[in-house]
């Protein structure tokens, strides 16, 4: 297996065509003639994932936020960017990043996170034209509840289905939700877009505080989830999906890899 039989997979999986035009996606790092026998997945690129990779002797890592985000004009051991990817580069490593391409593929995270708040009738909140017909890819999620239900139960279910122990949240508790909208990451700027579609709740991963004042206004209760709570666990579903379909080699979700922000409890 090489490094292209990979990307072949990945592009196929999560298509370069359903990038955002802002998006730095694809092989961004590495030789596509590599051999690959060990590939790691990870949400963000750090020096400490690097540093897992190239301990354990990986020859791919799938991040899906992009290295390289920003054009740059030099790579140096300046910065600890440089540093991170001047050793990955001397150890043979590639970094392929699928970004917006997985948010909004037909397996992708957003659908991942409407199924599992098991929605129905699922369809992109911001749909794909393929050929001049919707092709039912496209950006965040959208479905029905089989039953209506509160704020507070959908705050406790979101809880449980997503195994997420703390929510920020707009709403009232005792608003009726049976329509709910989905967008993985840093994703408000689909409030408006739920609120058209009749959502009665909009969920993503993170949101600046005036996105709390515009759900306030619009009457639209909106959950916070944490960015990394949003999107690690489609990071480590992919690395169960490229190992049934890699099965020589030993792909894995990273070992190292923690959410940055922390919660202080009280004791």
């Amino acid at each position: 297996m090489t490094v292209q039989d990979f990307v072949k997979f990945l592009e196929n999986f999560a298509p370069p065509g359903l990038a955002e035009e802002w998006d730095n996606t694809g092989l961004l790092v590495g030789t596509r003639s590599a051999s690959v026998e060990k590939a790691i997945t990870c949400l963000t690129l750090t020096p400490d994932v690097a540093e897992e990779a190239i301990q354990q002797e990986a020859q791919l890592i799938v991040s899906h936020h992009p290295v390289l985000f920003r054009p740059v004009q030099r790579l140096t051991d300046a910065t600890a960017e440089g540093r991170m990817l001047l050793d990955l580069i001397a150890a043979g490593v590639a970094v392929y990043s699928p970004h917006t391409s997985f948010d909004s593929a037909s397996a992708g995270i957003n659908q991942q996170l409407a199924e599992q708040l098991r929605l129905t009738e699922i369809a992109p909140i911001r749909p794909t034209l393929e050929e001049g017909e919707l092709s039912g890819l496209g950006s965040g999620r959208w479905g029905r509840l089989r039953e209506s239900e509160t704020l507070a139960q959908s705050l406790s279910r979101v809880r449980t289905s997503l195994k997420v122990p703390h929510l920020q949240y707009v709403g009232e508790l005792d608003q009726p939700v049976s329509q709910i909208a989905v967008a993985c990451g840093s994703a408000a700027e689909f409030l408006r877009e739920a609120e058209r579609l009749g959502c009665d709740l909009f969920i993503t991963g993170e949101a600046r505080f005036h996105s709390f004042l515009e759900a306030r206004s619009l009457g639209l209760p909106m959950v916070i989830l944490g960015h990394y709570a949003s999107e690690r666990p489609a990071v480590e579903q992919l690395a169960k999906v490229l190992q049934a379909e890699f099965p020589a080699a030993e792909v894995w979700a990273s070992r190292v890899e923690r959410d940055p922000v922390q919660w202080s409890l009280e004791q």
